[in-house]
């Protein structure tokens, strides 16, 4: 594909249970110094691509080019760091409780044993020239839980750069250009985290190339040199950007196979200052304080209205949402939906039946992942399966839970086997979509949303904004919390600004897209 390539993968395909084909002849290559991105919705194969390069799964048909010369594809990851391959996954991939030069030397320390003891200094001193050598400045007797997110992720890149230098003689970056995978780094971070990590990879594609697995389609613009763009397991496009670069509108159409809704969004009416003060007020928040996160917080929310929380990482935001939720108990101040007084030290399932529910997009948290789609989405609709509800327990009607789980399974477009199929095997945007659907079906009086649609791809974030935008319109009130600044211009009707624990300023949706120039 590419003469100056140092990796290169052709026609690679990979079927399931001799079923479902995963990767359809598909090809890229990866050049020294670059980052290149792989983009597609969940279930597209970039997942499998990626573990076929680390040697997780063979493939059934391809052939494998490093540095020109064709070679075996890798049988497990210790063979793809032989060919100089590693990879970062989403998830924490750190040991908290160790220190940063523990935790980069992990599963390295018979190569710095003498006589059976660990060479302590040569470790410190080899992790503190790497850290200086690719930008990364960390003090190396820190422990891992002290680091920043941004930091923590930093920390893994530079072990998986570490281990192939190691595998391949030494410490130093000479005649080795590592190939290291990110998937979807950036997830979990704030956007002053994303930008402090691509501003270190920029530093680090010196001597090294990333391939970077992501759905964020302007972090992808914006960083790589290349971009290839699987579907359903085959490759649709591949963008030089030294030659042509796609708009994001364009890019959108290649991952998703259809035009953005967007225009559905600008159809959309927001609520005006003088129409929200004719509706009916249905939570007011009145100097709500908590020592060390916000002080002297007021806002009244709408019934249909959704207010954001925008502000920068550690504003308290978050912890402004989560109280109202219950799950954080404030100092003083006083919660009332409609015009009942909620208790401050209230828990989360007292709120619930206040009218009140959450939703965060770590499914994690969200849902319980090996309980299939049925019971989690029964979970907080109860009330519409029990055949006969009694003081300490109710029986449950298996054909109405079935029934309700379908229905949902249907309007949220879920793509699943079965109700029965358990959560954790779900792409990410079906457990966000299992997560809104449960919420939707129990219709609350006001929804806390934060980050709803993390980690998720381009398609099923435009299917989660249009059920939650139907939410609105049917009167449910919402309070959101993002990074994402689109998002707040997408579901928000006011923006209120949050900035070290106080309410600054608030802007209608209109002001807060021409100040972020949306």
């Amino acid at each position: 594909m590419f003469n100056s390539s140092i990796l290169e993968v052709r026609n690679v395909s990979k079927t399931f249970n001799g079923v479902v084909k995963a990767l359809d002849g598909v090809s890229m290559a990866v050049k020294e110094n670059e980052i290149v991105s792989v983009v597609g919705e969940n279930g597209a194969g970039k997942s499998t691509l990626m573990k076929i390069l680390v040697g997780i799964y063979p493939p059934d048909a391809g052939e494998l080019y490093h540095k020109g010369a064709k070679v075996p594809f890798p049988r497990n990851p210790m063979e793809a760091l032989k060919r100089g391959i590693s990879i970062v996954y989403q998830e924490k991939g750190i040991i908290p409780h160790l220190k940063v030069y523990q935790f980069l030397f992990l599963g390295l320390e018979e190569k710095f044993t003498r006589l059976g003891r660990l060479q302590l200094e040569r470790i410190l001193g080899i992790a503190k020239t790497v850290l200086d050598e690719l930008g990364v400045k960390c003090d190396i007797t820190s422990y891992m839980y002290e680091l920043p997110l941004s930091m923590q992720k930093m920390v893994e890149i530079v072990r998986a750069i570490l281990s192939i230098r190691l595998e391949h003689g030494g410490a130093e970056s000479d005649g080795v250009n590592p190939i290291i995978i990110l998937d979807e780094p950036t997830a979990p971070l704030s956007r002053e985290e994303r930008d402090e990590l691509f501003s270190h990879l920029l530093e680090m594609k010196k001597t090294s190339s990333f391939i970077f697995v992501s759905h964020i389609i302007p972090e992808v613009m914006e960083f790589s040199e290349r971009i290839y763009v699987l579907r359903d397991g085959k490759l649709v496009a591949h963008h030089d950007l030294s030659r042509e670069k796609p708009t994001e509108e364009e890019l959108f159409k290649e991952i998703v196979g259809r035009e953005s809704h967007r225009y559905l969004w600008a159809k959309y009416i927001y609520g005006k200052p003088e129409e929200l003060k004719g509706r009916p007020i249905i939570l007011s928040v009145k100097n709500l304080s908590k020592k060390g996160y916000y002080q002297d917080v007021s806002f009244d929310l709408h019934k249909g209205e959704c207010i954001g929380l925008f502000g920068p990482a550690g504003s308290g935001k978050s912890e402004i949402a989560r109280t109202i939720y219950g799950i954080l108990a404030p100092d003083s101040g006083m919660i009332i939906t409609n015009g009942k007084k909620v208790g401050l030290k209230d828990e989360p399932h007292r709120r619930l039946k206040m009218g009140i529910g959450y939703f965060s997009g770590e499914t994690g948290k969200e849902l319980f992942l090996y309980w299939p789609i049925r019971k989690n989405i029964s979970l907080v609709n109860m009330e519409k399966v029990v055949k006969k509800p009694i003081k300490i327990a109710a029986i449950i009607n298996f054909k109405a839970e079935r029934s309700l789980a379908e229905k949902v399974m249907k309007e949220m477009r879920i793509r699943a086997p079965s109700v029965e199929t358990e959560c954790y095997s779900l792409s990410g945007g079906n457990k966000q979509k299992i997560s809104v659907g449960k919420w939707l079906e129990r219709s609350p009086n006001i929804l806390v949303l934060l980050d709803p649609t993390i980690g998720i791809d381009v398609g099923s974030r435009e299917e989660i904004y249009e059920a939650l935008l139907e939410m609105k319109k049917g009167g449910i009130s919402m309070i959101l919390v993002s990074d994402d600044p689109k998002e707040y211009a997408i579901l928000c009707d006011r923006i209120i600004l949050v900035k070290d624990g106080k309410l600054k300023k608030i802007y209608t949706n209109d002001e807060f897209r021409k100040v972020m120039q949306l």
